[in-house]
């Protein structure tokens, strides 16, 4: 059904293509209306003829292509053919009195247009198949985790359990091996020898006398074929000193490596993030012109793969190499994979972590990277509704609540004191309040009032008194919470300051909503009042 869907859709999307490539040449040309009255019979045979050739070259079935140059074979075939059938027409009518400008313009604008189009499409088709398993790229990101991730953070100790952060060395829980048959020896004189930063790193955060020669792997490769093979739970310690920005499937190779490793293995692998990637460009194009240069990346690189057909382009240039990752994605997609972080750091320009396998990996289908995500809350009698917002945090962020928990302390409000899971431009937006925007088409959608108590989610409407829980499903939750009314500081303060709205909601609907809006606009225009 998908395929037939998609078929369709190239389908109408040619013929969208034809009109507007016709309409595009006839704006260039003087006497467009002329242009158009005159040739408009001639351009549904035009339309017809190049539509059928590619439903007779299957130009519009791309789940039947195998690669790119099979799709550009394809794609010149069928224009070749309708190219033909056109002038084959044009002759047997007479019809060469026609402008050359018009016919050549069309078919020019069409072939350009087919090809960025369609070659973008079929990357874009093939990078979500691949990775559909392990997240793929979407408008919006459902993960069942950020779906559920509620603000504010009072509950936190509640809802996480808190990974251990500790400066001393791990000790895995394996017995200790025997001396002649230690990793350590060839590790320090063989396998690492050109890495005594590296080595340093290991020694003073990992026991390595406890790890085998029969147990360990070590590997400078970017290819999955080394580890495909590897058996479940055979190895201890995995170690692969070529960075992970070269890997096009990375969640597949990091929950491979999960596979392959025992309850409690150590991996230890290396990355470039995207602070150190500026840098590197500021230190080889000095800093001026590594501005420039480091936008340019950052858009081909950071924009261009979250953007429909864009998307397909990058991934076909690229292969999925060199790809830019923030450090909070990179750890966030650890998270994902199972992974926890024992100790992080960078040498010579490239970010080194040790990790342990501490969990299962999470089996989200589309994790992250949607520029909206939408949050899973109860509405007015107890019904599911789902918030929509923009992200504003690096993707994966949602998978490190518990690590931002246990190394950043709480200010006063409840939010994370520097959290790094927010972007620069995510900032900008939460402090302009642009994030909240697409709220409003849950309020166009009668699911959210304008003034009201704050969706919660499952978790934390389950932390509020019976009573209020009762109390909260007769209203429906608004965009603009009690919260910036009264300003409460702690958990029951809020509470409270919710209980006295909605009594005097129930009994006074509009005039509480009327004195409530202009309180909260009051405060944040004047006193600055955010969310917490």
């Amino acid at each position: 059904m998908k395929s037939k869907i998609a078929k369709y859709s190239l389908f109408l999307l040619d013929l969208a293509i034809v009109l507007f490539s016709f309409l595009l040449v006839a704006k260039l040309r003087s006497g467009t209306r002329v242009i158009i009255s005159n040739y408009w019979r001639s351009l549904i045979p035009f339309t017809l003829v190049w539509i059928g050739s590619g439903m007779w070259g299957l130009k519009y079935s791309l789940g039947s292509i195998d690669s790119g140059a099979e799709l550009l074979k394809r794609i010149f075939k069928c224009n070749a053919v309708a190219i033909l059938g056109i002038m084959i027409l044009m002759y047997i009518f007479g019809k060469f009195h026609y402008s050359r400008y018009i016919v050549l313009g069309t078919i020019l604008s069409v072939v350009l247009i087919e090809l960025f189009v369609f070659v973008g499409l079929y990357y874009a088709f093939r990078f979500h198949k691949e990775n559909k398993t392990f997240a793929s790229t979407g408008l919006y990101t459902r993960s069942s985790e950020m779906e559920n991730l509620q603000s504010p953070k009072f509950y936190l100790e509640e809802q996480l359990q808190i990974p251990t952060i500790s400066s001393e060395a791990y000790i895995p829980p394996f017995s200790a091996a025997i001396p002649e048959d230690s990793i350590m020896v060839p590790l320090f004189q063989n396998y690492l020898k050109d890495y005594p930063d590296l080595l340093s790193f290991i020694n003073d955060f990992v026991d390595i006398s406890r790890f085998s020669m029969a147990r360990t792997l070590v590997l400078n490769s970017e290819t999955y074929f080394n580890i495909q093979n590897e058996a479940e739970s055979s190895r201890h310690l995995f170690i692969n000193l070529h960075k992970i920005n070269d890997f096009r499937r990375l969640n597949y190779y990091f929950i491979r490596v999960n596979q392959m490793l025992e309850p409690g293995g150590v991996f230890i692998c290396k990355g470039q993030t995207i602070t150190e990637r500026k840098h590197d460009f500021f230190r080889r194009f000095t800093p001026y012109l590594g501005r420039i240069v480091y936008f340019g990346d950052f858009l081909f690189r950071r924009v261009m793969p979250k953007l429909p057909v864009l998307q397909g382009w990058y991934f076909a240039l690229t292969r999925g190499r060199n790809r830019a990752l923030s450090e909070t994605e990179i750890m966030g997609r650890f998270y994902f994979c199972g992974f926890e972080l024992i100790h992080k750091r960078e040498i010579d320009g490239i970010m080194h972590f040790i990790l342990r396998k501490s969990a299962e990996p999470r089996e989200d289908m589309n994790p992250t990277y949607g520029p909206l995500i939408r949050l899973k809350r109860k509405g007015l009698n107890g019904n599911t509704i789902y918030v929509k917002k923009f992200r504003t945090m690096h993707p994966y962020s949602e998978y490190l609540q518990a690590y931002v928990h246990a190394t950043n302390d709480l200010q006063e409000g409840g939010k994370f004191k520097d959290d790094f899971r927010i972007t620069s431009w995510g900032k900008i937006m939460r402090k302009l309040w642009i994030d909240e925007l697409p709220q409003f088409l849950n309020f166009f959608a009668g699911e959210l009032s304008l003034v009201g108590v704050r969706a919660l989610s499952e978790h934390y409407y389950s932390l509020y008194p019976p009573d209020m829980q009762e109390l909260r499903l007769k209203v429906k939750p608004g965009l603009l919470p009690p919260f910036y009314a009264d300003m409460p500081r702690t958990f029951e303060e809020i509470v409270e300051s919710e209980r006295s709205y909605l009594m005097q909601k129930l009994e006074k609907p509009f005039r509480t909503d009327w004195k409530y809006f202009w309180k909260s606009v009051w405060n944040i225009l004047v006193k600055r009042a955010r969310s917490n």
